[in-house]
């Protein structure tokens, strides 16, 4: 197969799901609960559809997104630009494009740019082992929390 059939047919089946979970989030929320009024429910309970309503509307971002990237890759494919990394110039590995057909960075790249994730800095304050290392005592239920 090759990679702009795969590129075609993942676009296609984002449009698809795209669609799909548009229609599902346009429907009114009285009319997915199956109830005739909202006004007789608990709070939890359409706490928990509202929950559900919000996540969908989040994965349809990240469809969105995915679909963008898919159509940006077509383009680069068009232009004779596919499979050529947008940094280094270098040919992105075949097994790398396989996996991820929309990458734009080989795999060295890729790995050079990657977001390395720092902790918040509150969490060196309310660390417990940070606090004990102060010569403060932690007490939980009245007995010291490291003996």
């Amino acid at each position: 197969m090759t990679d702009i059939y795969k590129l075609w047919t993942r676009k296609e089946e984002l449009e698809n799901i795209i669609k799909k979970k548009q229609e599902d989030i346009m429907q009114p929320l009285s009319q997915s609960t199956g109830e005739l009024s909202l006004y007789d429910q608990h709070p939890a309970d359409i706490a928990s559809e509202l929950y559900e309503r919000e996540k969908d509307n989040g994965l349809l971002e990240l469809l969105e997104l995915e679909l963008e990237k898919v159509n940006d890759a077509i383009k680069r494919y068009n232009s004779g630009q596919y499979g050529v990394c947008e940094l280094c110039g270098k040919n992105i590995e075949k097994a790398r494009l396989e996996r991820v057909l929309n990458t734009t960075l080989c795999s060295e790249c890729a790995r050079q740019k990657q977001d390395k994730t720092t902790r918040p800095a509150e969490e060196d304050i309310l660390s417990s082992a940070r606090m004990a290392d102060k010569g403060e005592a932690i007490q939980v239920a009245g007995y010291e929390f490291y003996e």
